[in-house]
């Protein structure tokens, strides 16, 4: 569930914000980004009191309350440092390359995905990241979700520690759609279900992990035990939605046949409806490694 508190006005409100955290390391984040929001809030409120009156008594105590404050959080946020620098250090140690707090990458549509997808899929954590993404996702409204403030506080502290912005992170993270939540849907198949790779195996073709992708969906959000015309017709419908890669040219499906170009290809391929029985039954014997 997402927490949303306004910028304290004073060190009592700092202190009365922290009680609703349960842990040290949320403490923490939560102290490190009201660190950074209270720096800007007091940068603006000594220009807006430069513009109006200098030396105005009333935005003067204002201002020095917010300063109380400010001090008040760097307060608690070095004791909670000091006093819980092994939890830090082996959080660190978890987080992915390039992080000091998320475990993965924070992606919010589809070309996000897959600018990581192969350094994740390389160390064969792909699972794992899809389910983390799911679980740090709320819904905020009918067709829109957004990560849980958790999520965005890391992903904001750790955009600011490689000396980027956070802009992109609080507006993309705050509205994603139904539709990259249910491509996620797709993506997250557990490994136990799919046959293990090895050496002499032939490669999955990427078309059979689009057929893969569009039956594991009918299964799970429309129909238990879906037929192949089941499985045909969700691919008419979207084909994007299981096809991160591009390779079914989206124009092409008909109700018998489509189109798909694979890169080792020098011309569009066809394949036909007729074939999809034959297929569906031969991938649910062994399923391929998406």
């Amino acid at each position: 569930m997402n927490q949303s508190f306004p910028l304290p006005g004073n060190k009592f409100e700092v202190l009365e914000q922290l009680k609703s955290f349960q842990t040290p390391l949320e403490n923490i984040d939560y102290l490190e980004v009201l660190a950074q929001d209270m720096r800007d809030k007091l940068d603006w409120m000594k220009r807006d009191e430069a513009s109006k009156e200098p030396g105005n008594e009333l935005e003067f105590l204002k201002r020095n309350d917010s300063l109380s404050a400010e001090a008040q959080v760097k307060r608690q946020l070095k004791a909670l440092q000091t006093e819980h620098r092994k939890e830090l250090q082996r959080r660190r140690k978890l987080a992915w390359i390039g992080f000091k707090r998320l475990p993965f990458p924070v992606v919010w549509d589809q070309d996000s995905y897959l600018e990581w997808e192969a350094s994740i899929e390389g160390k064969h954590r792909k699972h794992d990241w899809c389910l983390w993404l799911r679980q740090g996702l709320v819904q905020s409204g009918d067709n829109d979700w957004c990560f849980k403030d958790t999520v965005i506080r890391q992903a904001r502290l750790d955009a600011l520690d490689k000396g980027e912005t956070d802009d992109e992170i609080l507006w993309y993270c705050l509205s994603i759609d139904q539709g990259f939540v249910d491509f996620l849907e797709i993506q997250n198949i557990n490994p136990i279900t799919q046959a293990p790779g090895g050496r002499g195996k032939k490669v999955t073709p990427e078309l059979h992990k689009v057929i893969w992708r569009a039956y594991r969906y009918v299964c799970t959000s429309l129909i238990e035990n879906p037929s192949a015309q089941d499985v045909w017709n969700a691919l008419k419908a979207d084909p994007m939605m299981f096809d991160p890669e591009s390779i079914v040219l989206e124009d092409s499906l008909s109700d018998d046949k489509f189109f798909y170009l694979l890169p080792n290809l020098s011309e569009p391929k066809s394949y036909k409806r007729l074939s999809l029985d034959t297929r569906l039954s031969l991938l649910k014997k062994n399923p391929p490694k998406i």
